[in-house]
């Protein structure tokens, strides 16, 4: 599979009227905003332009991490690196970003999906840290 905009989170930023979808809210509020999972595909996660919300993703290897300092300029969202701290588990393949609100995570929307030109990927954790840095261009542009 190669990367992706969740195609359903884009058509609801053209139909839904809301206010859980803006990427640079965790400058506002320190719940909402983007967060990443690091996502085992080998034999478990296969993304899907079906998927809409966090609960359709599974063989999560660690969740819960938010990227600091989102920013949407230009087009362009982009944001701080962000660390994951002592991981273990399964085979890290890809990275899952979704807009979490005060909801449920059945109402989180996913975001994007990478697993294609990530320095370091696929990775085994051995109870380390894994960083995630982005492109100094951003994360993604609309």
């Amino acid at each position: 599979m190669a990367n992706a905009l969740y195609p359903l989170w884009k058509q609801a930023l053209m139909t839904e009227v809301d206010t859980h979808k803006s990427l640079d809210m965790g400058a506002i509020d320190p719940v909402q905003g983007v967060y990443l999972s690091l996502v085992n595909t080998d034999g478990g996660y296969v993304y899907s332009d079906t998927h809409q919300f966090y609960t359709d993703v599974t063989n999560i290897v660690a969740a819960g991490q938010m990227i600091p300092n989102p920013v949407v300029a230009g087009r362009v969202f982009s944001g701080d690196l962000v660390v994951f701290t002592n991981v273990t588990g399964a085979t890290i393949n890809a990275i899952v970003a979704a807009r979490q609100n005060n909801g449920a995570s059945s109402t989180w929307r996913l975001v994007l999906y990478e697993d294609t030109g990530i320095v370091g990927l696929p990775m085994i954790p051995s109870g380390g840290n894994v960083i995630v840095k982005w492109n100094v261009q951003g994360i993604f542009g609309l």
